[in-house]
């Protein structure tokens, strides 16, 4: 008899408790449902427990394997490739949705090889009754072994992932690989990252970075293009920011601004229209289209009073008395510049910010 502590009661409730003896008789657990058992009008040799010891292993090892499989393949063909369904959602309510996948996934194979461990035991062993399966006092001294063994060999593999997550993350180590000024490397890594993992907007996101560093602008905005779309968060533009940013360096101006009426038409609530229409603002600024960015400067300076968070006032007619300036009309950028509470020297200290390209939200190349 093996004296009772915590590593007993973990056994009591593991796989390797797969058998008891009573009355002459042997009780099989199920190896999906703990709570029942299959009871043999014998009691079973050493070598026949072994044998079904075997059986549980494999049947375990197929149900596990099917699992992963199915749900991966979930995930690659269903999850993944709509990704846009689940952008918008909370959190929980993802987490919702792949639990339930899981869930079906668990329970279409567990049902399966439930299936097949009954006929294989009928196959081996004959006739058994389905009853409750309850542990019995005695411990297995050999599976009990097993069971430490295993257990520890878990704890260890649980151990190394943690160190390694802990240490540096994937994601990470891309980031210090752009530092580096490494973006074939970068690439490659990200390539990998996205093939795994494609719903993560970070590695596109550093993937564009690297793209454009080495010259493929048309990949780099791809890229941006996707990293903004995979992006849960409404006012995180930075991945919006680089795309524009890249078509502004290559001069593809149309294009950017149709980029900006496609987001502005897609905007949820006004705030986040104006985010819009200020940057907006500011682009056809710095493309010298000075007309375009007064009717947006106007209709934003019109609106500021509605919206004291993201429309900064001051800050507006500062923006705008440069484009009066740009068009000569040095008495409207004056009048704006007595709104702002600012003189001539600000127009030149505080420019209309240039596009930039980011490398995350607080640095820019």
């Amino acid at each position: 008899m093996i004296k009772k502590n915590i590593l007993s009661l973990l056994y009591k409730y593991s796989p390797l408790n797969f058998y008891t003896n009573k009355d002459n008789h042997t009780i099989i657990k199920s190896i999906h449902n703990p709570s029942i058992g299959y009871e043999f009008d014998k009691e079973f040799t050493s070598d026949e427990i072994h044998t079904i010891w075997k059986e549980i292993s494999l049947h375990k090892r197929i149900s596990t394997i099917s699992i992963f499989v199915l749900f991966i393949a979930a995930l690659y063909e269903f999850i993944f490739p709509h990704f846009a369904l689940f952008v918008n959602n909370t959190w929980f309510i993802n987490a919702l949705i792949m639990l339930a996948v899981l869930l079906i996934v668990c329970n279409l194979c567990t049902l399966i090889c439930h299936k097949l461990f009954q006929k294989r035991l009928f196959k081996l062993f004959g006739e058994y009754q389905i009853v409750k399966f309850v542990s019995g006092e005695d411990i297995d001294k050999k599976y009990y072994t097993i069971f430490k063994f295993a257990l520890i060999k878990a704890i260890a593999v649980i151990l190394i992932l943690v160190a390694v997550f802990v240490s540096i993350s994937p994601f990470e180590l891309a980031q210090n690989l752009v530092h580096n000024g490494r973006y074939a490397e970068v690439i490659k890594l990200t390539t990998v990252g996205a093939k795994i993992f494609p719903i993560a907007q970070e590695w596109y996101a550093l993937r564009g970075y690297a793209k454009y560093k080495i010259g493929d602008y048309g990949g780099a905005i791809s890229d941006y293009d996707t990293a903004y779309k995979l992006s849960a968060d409404e006012f995180n533009i930075m991945n919006f920011d680089n795309k524009i940013y890249v078509k502004y360096y290559l001069g593809d101006y149309d294009s950017a601004l149709a980029d900006f009426d496609t987001e502005i038409n897609k905007t949820r609530d006004e705030n986040e229209r104006n985010q819009f229409m200020w940057d907006k603002a500011q682009f056809l600024y710095n493309i010298k289209k000075y007309d375009e960015a007064l009717a947006v400067y106007n209709d934003l300076i019109f609106k500021a009073d509605d919206d004291s968070v993201y429309l900064l006032k001051d800050r507006l007619y500062l923006e705008r008395a440069q484009v009066f300036k740009k068009l000569g009309d040095m008495d409207s950028a004056r009048a704006d510049l007595e709104c702002a509470g600012a003189s001539e020297d600000d127009l030149n200290s505080n420019p209309i910010p240039h596009p930039v390209l980011l490398i995350d939200e607080e640095t820019f190349d």
